[in-house]
C-alpha cells in the first residue's frame, strides 16, 4: 500500500519503511488510532533532507483533484464562452436589472412607511439598511436567472450588435495599376 499523498506533501515517511535509510535523526510523532493502536508518522528534521516545498511539488503530481464549480460558476464560465455577445448580454441585464430594481425598492420603502427615506434620521437609516440586506440576498438569488437571461438574448445580442457595430477590420486590397 503507498503513502497517501497528503502525507507525501508534509515530508512524512511511512513507518518501518525499508526505503534509503536516512543517516540523520528524524522526529517521530506517534498518534492512538479508534481501536487504541499506535500510528506513528515520521518527518525528517536535518536540512539535507525533502523540503515540504520540493514534497509538495512531487505529490502535486500525483494528486490534482479538481474544485467542483457551482451552477452560477458554470453559467458565468458559458457566458465568457460566448464571447463579447455574451459579456455585452450580461451586462445589459445586470444593467436593466439594478437601473429597475433601485426605484421599486425605493418606491416599496415609501409604501410601507409613508415617507421617502432620510439619510438624515437614524430609524430611517436602520429601517433603509433592513430593506438592503433583504433586497441584495433577493438580489443574489437571482444571479442565475439573469445569467439565463443573458445566455438566451447572446444570439440576438451576437447578430444585432456585435456583427453590425463591431465589425473586424478588413485589410484592404490595392490592385496594381498597369
Amino acid at each position: 500500500m503507498s503513502m497517501p499523498p497528503f502525507l507525501k506533501k508534509l515530508g512524512l515517511k511511512k513507518p518501518g519503511s525499508k526505503d534509503e535509510e536516512e543517516e540523520t535523526s528524524s522526529a517521530v510523532a506517534t498518534l492512538p488510532d479508534e481501536k487504541e493502536n499506535a500510528v506513528e508518522f515520521s518527518w525528517p528534521t536535518s536540512e539535507k533532507a525533502a523540503s515540504p516545498t520540493e514534497a509538495s511539488a512531487a505529490a502535486d503530481d500525483e494528486c490534482v483533484v479538481p474544485e467542483e464549480e457551482t451552477e452560477t460558476q458554470k453559467l458565468m464560465r458559458q457566458v465568457k464562452e460566448a464571447g463579447t455577445a455574451g459579456v455585452i448580454s450580461y451586462a445589459l441585464w445586470e444593467l436593466g436589472f439594478w437601473f429597475l430594481s433601485v426605484p421599486v425598492c425605493l418606491f416599496g420603502y415609501y409604501q410601507v412607511t409613508g415617507h421617502w427615506p432620510d439619510l438624515s434620521d437614524a430609524e430611517d437609516q436602520k429601517k433603509l439598511g433592513a430593506e438592503a440586506f433583504a433586497f441584495v440576498n433577493f438580489a443574489r438569488f437571482a444571479v442565475p436567472l439573469r445569467i439565463g437571461l443573458a445566455l438566451g438574448t447572446t444570439p440576438w445580442i451576437q447578430e444585432n450588435i456585435v456583427d453590425k457595430f463591431m465589425k473586424k477590420d478588413e485589410p484592404e486590397y490595392c490592385e496594381p495599376e498597369e
